[in-house]
């Protein structure tokens, strides 16, 4: 019995010439992108250009019986759909690359094949759990997205076989781990050829970036974006009347909340002079006079320098330890639930499932109660 075609594909292939580039394997058939092996986010543009043009995903929306509905078709909607949404370019070819791995892993069936076995060997195959979970609640609302736009109209929603949910990150900050971080972010200089010269300072760019996280519980994605200068695509800081303005104005609301905030006060006068000096002049976060787009390889090794590296997964400090940490001592103080919520843009129960089983004053209300 044949092998299930695989569909359309991605795979390297290496020239002549020794350079490797991404071809899209379709069965027998081989089709070149033009994309070498560091292109591939350009390769995966490619392979969605192809699918669509190898047919119309749109005559699968005329089916009588959902269930015969290809996955690939699902997928190719579902990139369409993605595509005209108002998000951030780096989040929307995360998704569309994550939807691409989706349709070709699914390539061989349809929707009525979807059954927990099916599900449950995705989930084994892509070796990690959090990514299996990820996916395949994506896939859910990819068939539930595209099943409502059907012939057949309103079905019954379709429910993933999913993995166990990962588990949220605890770890936060002691006060005396983020002065090391920030110290280590200001003083740190980067060894230079040049025998007369101390180094350049390569991570105050970071300590800038720490500050705004600890004090507004902020996303990575709203520091990084933030503007000096109104914008339609970028969150501001307005620094005359003290506001942070997260969301900007031309993308649409997510499940991501992104209120718009008043700065704390020691924050703005820090920002106020960051703006004097010239250290941020369009963006908040600038590194030699260009906005930073994304923290990265600083971070890891200001972690590394600020002598907090480990290998444990659970004590590991990332980027979102920051907002983590904002949010526990926000907490910790004392403020309220509800304002925390609102100010940092999480919901409350998210709060209570992850945040405030760690703080220790969360039940001395409770305890000062004397019972007869």
């Amino acid at each position: 019995m044949p092998r299930p075609s695989k569909g359309p594909r991605l795979a390297k292939q290496k020239r002549e010439s020794g350079k490797v580039f991404w071809i899209i394997r379709d069965g027998q058939r081989i089709a070149g992108t033009g994309c070498d092996e560091h292109d591939r986010v350009g390769a995966e543009k490619a392979l969605a250009a192809y699918i669509l043009k190898k047919h119309d995903p749109k005559k699968a929306l005329s089916a009588n019986d959902v269930n015969t509905i290809r996955i690939t078709d699902v997928c190719s909607l579902e990139i369409q759909y993605i595509a005209k949404r108002n998000i951030g370019q780096t989040y929307k070819n995360q998704l569309i690359s994550a939807v691409q791995r989706i349709g070709n892993w699914f390539a061989a069936y349809t929707i009525g094949d979807l059954d927990g076995a099916l599900q449950e060997r995705y989930a084994e195959e892509r070796v990690l759990q959090p990514s299996a979970y990820r996916d395949l609640k994506l896939l859910q609302a990819a068939i539930n997205r595209c099943v409502k736009k059907t012939k057949g109209g309103i079905q019954p929603k379709f429910s993933a076989t999913l993995p166990p949910a990962p588990k949220s990150r605890e770890r936060y900050l002691t006060r005396d781990e983020a002065a090391k971080l920030l110290w280590t972010a200001w003083r740190y200089r980067k060894a230079t050829k040049l025998v007369t010269s101390k180094g350049r300072h390569t991570l105050r760019h970071i300590a800038r970036y720490i500050l705004i996280g600890l004090y507004t519980g902020s996303r990575n994605g709203d520091i990084c974006n933030a503007s000096m200068i109104p914008s339609l695509d970028r969150g501001y800081v307005d620094l005359k009347r003290g506001i942070f303005k997260r969301k900007p104005d031309n993308k649409e609301a997510t499940s991501k909340q992104q209120p718009t905030i008043p700065l704390p006060p020691r924050l703005l006068t820090h920002m106020r002079r960051w703006q004097r000096l010239g250290i941020s002049n369009r963006a908040v976060v600038e590194f030699m006079g260009k906005p930073v787009k994304r923290i990265h390889d600083g971070w890891d090794t200001l972690v590394e320098k600020a002598g907090l590296a480990t290998d444990d997964k659970r004590k590991k400090i990332v980027r979102h330890t920051l907002r983590h940490t904002a949010i526990t001592w926000y907490l910790d103080a004392g403020v309220d639930i509800e304002l925390v919520s609102q100010y940092c843009g999480v919901s409350v129960e998210t709060i209570r499932k992850t945040y405030r089983h760690e703080t220790p004053k969360t039940f001395d209300n409770l305890l000062s109660v004397k019972l007869r």
